[in-house]
C-alpha cells in the first residue's frame, strides 16, 4: 500500500469505470489494481468476502494501475481486462486473471477467453494492436493523480485507506465510513471473543479444533488438507519445479545416510538400524515444506475428488514436481555414483539396494507401491492432524521407517537407488524406468489416492466446506476433465463471519 499526502480521489466514479453493486448504494470502494501483484491477488479474495456481506451497500470499483516494471505481466493483463469488458464480461476475466494469476501469458490469454465465452478473434485482434492501451493510461493517470504509487490502493466513499492491506482491517473501515455499527461490534466481539477460542489461519484453516481445542474432527483436518491442496495449485511451475528439485537432492540424503550407517554396523541388526536413517530425507522435505510425489502432491487429490479442481490441474502439477523430484535423486545418485563419498563398504550396501529393486517383479513392486501409498497418505492425513512439530517429526519418522522396514518402495527414493546401479554400469535407463519405475509409481498413486478418498473425503462429504456451498465450488464436468479453473474452496474467515446472533437488520 502507498503512503501518499493525497488523501482524496481525484476523479470521481463515472459510467465509463467498471463497477459492482448498485450506482446508489451508501458506500463507494474503489481500488487501483494489478493483475500481476500478489497482494492485489491476495485481497482479491478478501475483496470478494466484502462484497458478499455488504451486499448492495456497496459498490465496488476496479480501476487499472499496472506496475510495468516489477510486473512484466501486468499491461498485457489489464489489456485483456479491458478487451473481454468491450464484449460486456469485463468481471468474468478480472476475477480468472487473479484466479490464475502465475499464468498470465499470452496464450493463457487467449484460453481464458475462450473459457469465458468471448470471441477469441476479436479479443485477439484488440490485444494486438493495443487497442485498449489508451483507456489504461487514463486509469493510471487518474490515480497518479490521486497519490497512488502502488498496489492495491483504496479510497473509501471518496477517502484514501492507508490501513494495513488485510480483510479485518478494511471491512472495519468500511463499515465506519458507512456507521454500520452492527459490523463494527462483531469484528470487535470476534477479536475478543471468538479468536480466544478458536485460531485459523490467513486461508481460514483451523489451528485448532473447535470441540476440542487439541484435538481436530474429520471436517476440519479436511479443511487443513483443502488449504494445503489449494496453495500447491496456486504455485506456479517455476517454483514446483525448484522445489521439486530440491526434494530430489533430499531424498538423496535418506540413500546417502541409510546406506553408510548400514555399513558402518557390524551387527546382523545393521539393515534395521540403518532403516532408521531412511526418514532422513522426509523430514527435510516435509517439514520444509519441499515438492515431493505423494508427499506433497497427494492433498491436491482432495479438490480433484470434490470437483473443485480440474484432473488437468493435478496433472500438471503431478508432471512437474515427479519430473524435477528424479532429475534432483539422478543427479544426486550421479555424484554418489562417480565420487568417492561412499566408503567401499558403503557403496556395496548401495548397491545392493539397487540390485534388490530390479531383482523384485513388477507385480510385486506394484503392490509395494501401494502399501507405500497408503503409508504416505496416512502420514499426509496424520501431519494435518497434529499441531506441534515434535508430533510431526515422529509421525514422519516412525511411518517413514516403516517403507523400508516392510521391504516396500517409494517412487522418488527407490529412482535414487536404481538410477545409482544404472550409473555404476550394471543395468540400463529404459529398464530402470519400465521394470522399477512404472509399476511403483502407480502402486504409489493408486495406493495414495484410494487412502486420501477413503480418509479425507467419505468422513467428511456432509460438511466439507461450513461457510461455503459446495454447488458454488464445483467445476462443470467439462471444467472438471481439462480446464486450468479452480473453484477456490477459501474458508471465510472468522471476522467474515456471520455470529449466530446476526440477522439481515444487521446491515
Amino acid at each position: 500500500m502507498s503512503r501518499s499526502t493525497v488523501s482524496t480521489l481525484a476523479n470521481p466514479v463515472t459510467e465509463r469505470d467498471h463497477t459492482r453493486g448498485p450506482d446508489d448504494a451508501p458506500l463507494t470502494l474503489v481500488e487501483y489494481g494489478d493483475f500481476d501483484c500478489p497482494s492485489c491477488e491476495e485481497m482479491y479474495h478478501a475483496l470478494t468476502q466484502i462484497q458478499d456481506r455488504l451486499g448492495d451497500q456497496l459498490q465496488f470499483v476496479f480501476r487499472h494501475f499496472p506496475l510495468t516494471e516489477a510486473h512484466p505481466h501486468a499491461l498485457r493483463a489489464a489489456e485483456a481486462a479491458e478487451a473481454a469488458a468491450a464484449q460486456g464480461k469485463f468481471w468474468e476475466m478480472h476475477d480468472t486473471l487473479y484466479e490464475h494469476q502465475d499464468a498470465l501469458e499470452q496464450e493463457n490469454l487467449r484460453e481464458y477467453a475462450a473459457e469465458i465465452g468471448l470471441d477469441t478473434e476479436r479479443f485477439a485482434r484488440e490485444l494486438d494492436a493495443g487497442v485498449h492501451q489508451e483507456r489504461i493510461e487514463k486509469d493510471v493517470a487518474s490515480g497518479a493523480q490521486s497519490g497512488v504509487d502502488g498496489t492495491p490502493t483504496f479510497f473509501i466513499n471518496g477517502r484514501r485507506y492507508d490501513g494495513p492491506v488485510e480483510h479485518d482491517a478494511l471491512l472495519e473501515a468500511i463499515a465506519q465510513a458507512g456507521d454500520l455499527t452492527a459490523i463494527q461490534a462483531s469484528i470487535r466481539h470476534r477479536d475478543k471473543a471468538l479468536r480466544e477460542t478458536i485460531d485459523r489461519s490467513r486461508s481460514g484453516a483451523p489451528a485448532a479444533g473447535e470441540a476440542i481445542r487439541d484435538m481436530f474432527s474429520a471436517d476440519e483436518i479436511f479443511q487443513r488438507l483443502v488449504a494445503t491442496a489449494d496453495e500447491e495449485f496456486r504455485r506456479s511451475n517455476r517454483l514446483l519445479f525448484m522445489s521439486g528439485l530440491a526434494a530430489g537432492l533430499a531424498v538423496t540424503l535418506t540413500f546417502l545416510a541409510r546406506s553408510a550407517v548400514t555399513a558402518a554396523v557390524p551387527l546382523d541388526a545393521a539393515s534395521l538400524i540403518g532403516n532408521l536413517f531412511y526418514p532422513v530425507g522426509f523430514v527435510l522435505i516435509v517439514m520444509g515444506r519441499y515438492q515431493l510425489f505423494t508427499e506433497n502432491t497427494l492433498t491436491p487429490v482432495t479438490l480433484v475428488l470434490t470437483r473443485i479442481a480440474s484432473i488437468r490441474n493435478l496433472l500438471r502439477l503431478w508432471g512437474v514436481v515427479i519430473i524435477a523430484n528424479v532429475l534432483g535423486a539422478a543427479l544426486g545418485a550421479y555424484v554418489l555414483a562417480s565420487t568417492g563419498v561412499f566408503t567401499p563398504e558403503a557403496a556395496a550396501v548401495a548397491s545392493g539396494f539397487g540390485e534388490h529393486a530390479f531383482e523384485t517383479g513388477w507385480w510385486d513392486l506394484f503392490f509395494k507401491g501401494v502399501f507405500a501409498g497408503n503409508i504416505v497418505a496416512a502420514m499426509v492425513w496424520l501431519i494435518h492432524a497434529s499441531q506441534e512439530t515434535t508430533t510431526r517429526f515422529l509421525i514422519i519418522v516412525f511411518l517413514m521407517f516403516l517403507i523400508p522396514s516392510t521391504d516396500l518402495f517409494h517412487c522418488i527414493t527407490g529412482a535414487c537407488e536404481v538410477l545409482y546401479f544404472v550409473f555404476q554400469g550394471n543395468e540400463s535407463l529404459l529398464t530402470a524406468f519400465a521394470d522399477f519405475f512404472v509399476p511403483v509409481t502407480l502402486g504409489n498413486i493408486v495406493g495414495g489416492v484410494f487412502l486420501v478418498a477413503l480418509l479425507n473425503y467419505s468422513q467428511t462429504a456432509e460438511r466439507q466446506f461450513p461457510n461455503r456451498d459446495p454447488s458454488e465450488l464445483k467445476l462443470t464436468w467439462a471444467e472438471w476433465l481439462y480446464s486450468r479453473r479452480s473453484g477456490r474452496p477459501y474458508v471465510t474467515s472468522l471476522s467474515s463471519e456471520r455470529t449466530d446472533e446476526q440477522t439481515e437488520d444487521d446491515y
